[in-house]
């Protein structure tokens, strides 16, 4: 067992996506100061970290973004050439209010290819399609402002399946220095243990998601069940288009192993109407492993996929954020090294290092 695995349970969220050596070293360190922290509270600790060292933590960290977006596209082409009979189109839509009192919300969609889909990560393509506007306000002229941006792929006609399209996004929206400190501090088991919290837990977890929007309910039903008997040797990974060397994806060597396994799975979509959803929300929501990566899989009926366009332009999704927000300052007044970590990580991504002294440690950042 290396010391990331003594630190980290091999089923946590930036395990599941950070591979690499470099971010191993670096967040291993880093818990193991604050256990020296923990510890020995009266001594003053020291935390030194070089400068290339961090340059090269930084683009490991944006490096395995950018794989685990690899393996969610492959997938979803993978899922499209099953269930959409083989045809569709991609398209990359970008959802946010205008500026002005008003906060009226807009969608902008554009087609585009899957070169280009490979070639940027989501968050750069989504704020590049919003770059290319300007939103005219008195005399002024605004930029426009993203609030969530996601991938479809559309049908060329009806299918046989009753899939309407399948949709990516990738939720990485958050700062790094936040998920380093949530997994240095274990803050997943920590909302979940406690009580106050664990009505929150949802807006900490972070994982990459697809969803897969049916004409009705029993087509979700439907695609559910194919989804948990789905075999290796029924799926086409060339269909990406994209080599396995070049991907680190790499085919199942048997045909009869199942395509997805199945961590977890939550039923809203016909569970007892006391477990439903306020907000009228329906879906089956999965959590699977796949090529070693965690993903959420919601198979739900088109009349949700409307009301979520309607979420992610309003004011619940930007309250979505502040919640979770909340929730990362509440732990940190219970647990004031856990603040120290957050606002330490947020000095040496933003501010591209600078030593420092607080009270119960020095960080010297090194040439």
């Amino acid at each position: 067992m290396d010391s990331f695995e003594k630190f980290h349970p091999a089923g946590s969220p930036l395990y599941m996506a950070m591979h690499d050596p470099v971010l191993h070293q670096f967040i291993s360190y880093l818990a193991e100061k604050r256990l020296e922290q923990e510890s020995h509270p009266d001594l003053h600790v020291r935390i030194e970290l070089s400068r290339t060292f961090m340059n090269q933590v930084r683009d490991t960290f944006k490096q395995n973004i950018i794989d685990g977006e690899r393996h969610l596209h492959i997938m979803s082409h993978v899922l499209g050439k099953r269930l959409l009979d083989g045809g569709y189109e991609l398209h990359s839509n970008v959802i946010g209010v205008l500026p002005g009192g008003e906060k009226r919300p807009f969608l902008i969609r554009e087609r585009i290819t899957r070169e280009t889909l490979f070639s940027h990560t989501d968050l750069d393509l989504g704020n590049q399609m919003l770059g290319k506007f300007r939103y005219r306000t008195g005399e002024e002229w605004a930029p426009l402002e993203l609030s969530a941006n996601f991938v479809e792929y559309i049908p060329l006609g009806r299918t046989t399946s009753g899939v309407n399209r399948i949709t990516s996004r990738v939720k990485a929206e958050e700062e790094l220095w936040n998920k380093v400190a949530d997994e240095i501090f274990g803050v997943d088991g920590l909302v979940e243990r406690d009580k106050h919290l664990r009505q929150y837990s949802k807006y900490i977890k972070d994982i990459f998601g697809l969803k897969i929007v049916c004409e009705d309910d029993a087509a979700c039903l439907r695609v559910h069940r194919l989804l948990e008997e789905l075999r290796a040797g029924e799926c086409d990974m060339s269909t990406a288009g994209v080599a396995a060397t070049e991907s680190g994806v790499e085919p199942r060597t048997d045909p009869n192993a199942r395509f997805l396994d199945f961590v977890e799975t939550k039923d809203y979509l016909t569970c007892e109407p006391s477990q439903m959803k306020k907000t009228g929300w329906k879906a089956l929501k999965s959590v699977v492993r796949w090529q070693n990566q965690l993903l959420e899989i919601q198979v739900q009926p088109l009349a949700n996929y409307y009301l979520e366009l309607d979420h992610m332009s309003g004011p619940s999704h930007r309250s979505f954020k502040l919640l979770r927000d909340t929730v990362r300052g509440e732990i940190a007044r219970g647990l004031p090294l856990y603040g120290f970590y957050r606002e330490l990580l947020r000095m040496l991504f933003l501010d591209s290092g600078v030593s420092f002294d607080s009270e119960n440690a020095s960080v010297v950042i090194t040439d």
